[in-house]
Parts: C-alpha cells; structure tokens; sequence
C-alpha cells in the first residue's frame, strides 16, 4: 500500500521533449508539419498548437514529448498576421485555393482607398463571424471540410470574435495587404471575405503569414530544411526549446521537491507549502484568482500548472501535471 510520501511514478524520457518554432511553407497543412517533425525527431510524440491554413506560412509551434500537454493553452494565444486579400472574386474557400463563385468590377468611379480603410477600421472590435465551411472546426464530430468536400453546406453557428487592430494598409487594387491582430478563433479567410461582402464586391485571401502566436515571433521560426540540419548535426537543441517556451510568460512559483512529490499524487499544496516569493518566483496568494502559474521543483525543474483560486488555506490548484519524472541528478 502507498504512503502519503511514497515515490511517485516515473516516465522514462524517451526521445526529445520541448517546443520547436517553425516556418511553415505554403501548400502545408499544420498535420503534413507535424508528420514531418515526427519523422526528422524520429518520436511519436508531436503536436501543433492550432492550425495554420495551407496557404499560410510563418509561426507554427511544434510541441514535442511533454510538451504536447502544453498545447491546448498555446491555441488561447493572440495572433497576428500579415495578409493579402483581392478584391472582386469570391471563392468556395474564401482563399485563391478554392473555386471561384462570384466576380465583380471595381467601379472606378469610387474612392476606394478610404472606402477600404474605412471598412477595414470599422471591423476592429468584438463582432460575429460564422466559420467557413472549410475548416477545421468539427459539428456532428466531422471536420466541417470533408462535409465542404462532398458538397454538404450547413448551419454553422456564429461565434464572438476579436479583431484588435488593423495596421499598415496597403492598397493596390484589386489587391489589399495589411497587418492584422486578433484573438484565438478568427479566421482570416473569413475577414477578408466578410470585408468584400461589405464593401459589395467580394474578396478572398491571396496570401497569409503569421507573424506572431502570443510572445513567438518569426524571430524564433525555422525551417523544417533548418530542423533537419540541426538534428543531423547534432544540434537539436539550439533549436528546441525548454518545455516551459510556450507558458513563459505566466508567472512563476517554485516548490520544495517534498511538495512536487504530493502535487504528482494530486494534492493542491496548502499555504504554508510555498515558499515566500523572492526574485524569479513569486507567491499564489499575490495574483488573482483564475490566474494560471508555472510551477518548478527543487530537483525536476518546471513540472506543472496551477490555477490561484483567493483561497486562503489553498491558494492554487493543480490544473496541469506536465513532468513526472525529475531531472537527473
């Protein structure tokens, strides 16, 4: 029978664990980026964090080992992109890779540089999009595409989305360019087809680059050419980072390795189990509740989640168990 304090299961680590950042070209689906990262890495193991079109290309984080648990948090993230829309073609996909439905002349007549940037400020904010009938959102438990693929056209929900800002416009007509911030959620396809709607012509998406997923840029991005090298090699870690990458922005708490032992049977470390916040680390009780921490051990590094909760016997709660295992000593 366990004690309170008997070892805690150990996972054996088997392959690399971490996150790499990479450059996905167009024509790749976030699946053909995966199956390719899993083969170079050569471990099962591997995820993305939401997907990117396969006309898209730029930020795709790739979570690898025990990392992947990580992932749902990583889809929360704001994004931005740079875009390229043409105006006067309306597409089944709503991008240049589907089949063209309707066109309309730009009548020259119009001022249609304010008309656009007009529209384009006007679309800042919270508002209603209703997904695309290619995409990768499921109803029923099927892929809202392979029904698109077979000619089915369906109800699709609204759903609330933020647009948090429109920059840089560049108008060459029929083709729009500008940078675009937004929450998790949105589809660009659908922002460039609902701004030709609005403006009475039609649009789809002619290009996409994701320039930043939350804190990671292009900065950190590399080719799959470039992963492959580095492994070859024997480089792979100048380019995978720790598996903490995609949460270092949440606060960090620290934990006596007595503590993480309990937190991997599933007890919520009471008040007196953390210690005093000091430098790098800080103390549940200072943030509000619902906030999410990181949490490191004396010995095994990063290993959890938790979520403060303003209780003041158990001010956090474990919401993700990442590591089992410590690191060797």
């Amino acid at each position: 029978m366990k004690t309170l304090l008997s070892p805690a299961p150990r996972a054996t680590a088997a392959g690399p664990s971490g996150v790499v950042v990479i450059d996905k070209p167009t024509g790749w689906t976030s699946h053909d980026v995966v199956a390719r990262v899993r083969r170079i890495l050569k471990t099962r193991k591997v995820g993305h964090t939401g997907t990117l079109d396969p006309l898209g290309t730029g930020v795709l984080p790739i979570c690898v080992g025990d990392a992947t648990k990580l992932a749902g948090f990583a889809q929360a993230a704001d994004k931005v992109y740079r875009l390229t829309m043409r105006l006067g073609v309306a597409t089944d996909t709503q991008d240049s890779m589907g089949k063209v439905l309707a066109t309309a002349e730009l009548d020259p007549s119009l001022d249609w540089d304010a008309r656009i940037r007009a529209q384009l400020a006007g679309m800042v904010g919270e508002s209603w999009q209703t997904p695309p009938m290619y995409a990768a959102v499921k109803v029923g438990g099927e892929p809202l595409y392979r029904k698109a693929r077979r000619g089915e056209i369906i109800e699709r929900e609204p759903r609330r989305v933020t647009i948090y800002g429109v920059e840089d416009v560049e108008v060459a007509l029929p083709d729009v360019t500008f940078t675009l911030a937004c929450a998790k959620g949105t589809y660009v396809r659908t922002v460039a087809a609902d701004a030709g709607d609005a403006l009475g012509v039609g649009a789809h998406l002619t290009s996409l680059r994701r320039l930043a997923c939350g804190p990671i840029t292009l900065a950190d991005a590399v080719t799959v050419e470039a992963l492959e090298t580095a492994v070859q090699e024997g480089r792979v870690a100048d380019v995978l980072h720790p598996d903490d990458y995609l949460v270092s922005d949440m606060p960090r708490l620290g934990v006596s390795e007595h503590t993480a032992r309990r937190m991997l049977q599933g007890m919520s470390p009471h008040i007196s189990e953390w210690p005093a916040g000091d430098g790098d680390t800080a103390h549940p009780a200072g943030f509000s509740p619902g906030t999410l921490c990181r949490v490191y051990g004396e010995r095994r590094g990063f290993f959890a989640l938790v979520e403060t909760t303003g209780d003041p016997v158990v001010p956090a709660k474990i919401r993700r168990i990442v590591k089992l295992h410590a690191a060797p000593v």
